[in-house]
């Protein structure tokens, strides 16, 4: 999957709802209704506002029965948003924020108002969930079944309204301290998978450059 805003930015904003729906929506008082293991686990992984991390991406069209590969690194600011910083297939920075989503290239930037963009209620919708309203999870998933085991834990989320009913089928994910892959599964017979490796914690604060490119969405 390519940074790109024209066909390839609807599936990236899929990856990027989930990844911030399971790693930033929930603080402690969050997701009243879940099971106690979905509160331990919400809870958990609300203890950083800052997350590094490496990330590989595989998406499997079935209507091509191919599978693309994209990889680089991400960085997870509870109070900006998410800034993807694609390595492979080419090298691009991607920054979503509550107002817009910004795409950087060495030769080219674009932008697009997520009150505008055929997908913006989804980037409005992760954006707010980072911030804690336990209120969307609720209207719009439903946590199937979670497990929590000496080596990590489980979780499984389907769709119950009608807008993520045509997005998702299932996400699935597992992670121990952080998130650790996540498992799209998508209308169509198609499917993201997620893998994030050497997550973490430090520096606690953004490097100058992270910091502008976040102001680039401001």
């Amino acid at each position: 999957m390519v940074f790109i805003f024209n066909r390839q930015a609807k599936r990236l904003g899929f990856a990027i709802f989930a990844i911030l729906l399971l790693s930033w929506s929930c603080s402690i008082n969050t997701i009243q209704a879940a099971s106690p293991q979905a509160e331990q686990i919400f809870k958990q992984l609300s203890q950083t506002a800052l997350v590094r991390a490496k990330f590989e991406q595989q998406k499997k069209l079935a209507s091509l029965q191919k599978t693309f590969i994209s990889n680089g690194e991400v960085v997870f600011s509870k109070n900006n948003g998410v800034l993807w910083q694609l390595q492979r297939p080419v090298q691009a920075d991607l920054v979503v924020t509550p107002k817009k989503l910004v795409q950087k290239t060495a030769k080219t930037m674009s932008q697009l108002d997520v009150t505008q963009s055929p997908y913006g209620s989804v980037a409005t919708l992760f954006l707010q969930l980072m911030s804690g309203n336990s209120a969307l999870l609720d209207q719009h998933f439903t946590i199937s079944k979670t497990n929590i085991t000496a080596q990590g834990w489980t979780m499984s989320l389907r769709p119950k309204s009608n807008l993520f009913k045509k997005l998702f089928v299932q996400v699935d994910v597992q992670g121990q301290q952080y998130v650790n892959q996540i498992v799209i599964a998508e209308q169509g017979n198609n499917t993201t998978t997620l893998h994030f490796s050497q997550q973490r914690a430090q520096p606690t604060a953004l490097t100058s450059n992270e910091q502008a490119l976040f102001q680039l969405a401001k």
